[in-house]
């Protein structure tokens, strides 16, 4: 690990001395990098045989929507499904 030290000789590390407001492509852009990482590793398992592991989507249209339309008709051909009742709302009263 390199120390901080030498990070700030170098200019490569600098300290933010107010919070800094995130970019709004910044955060799209982060978002977007997750949702493909996700869909990728759905798919890397789905194709894993023999292995056993459990994927929950709100709905079919969700699921096609988080790791694309190919991936779901695929799990969907194989998969044991279960359609669970919606659990209530935590209430806010102690």
């Amino acid at each position: 690990m390199v120390p901080v030290e030498l990070l700030v000789e170098l200019g490569l590390f600098a300290v933010a001395v107010v919070p800094l407001e995130p970019d709004c492509v910044d955060v799209q852009a982060l978002m977007a990098v997750e949702a493909g990482v996700l869909a990728d590793a759905v798919d890397r398992l789905s194709r894993w045989s023999g292995r056993s592991w459990i994927l929950v989507a709100s709905s079919v249209e969700r699921l096609a929507e988080t790791v694309g339309e190919e991936t779901a008709e695929r799990h969907l051909a194989v998969a044991e499904q279960a359609e669970l009742p919606p659990r209530p709302r935590p209430s806010l009263r102690c």
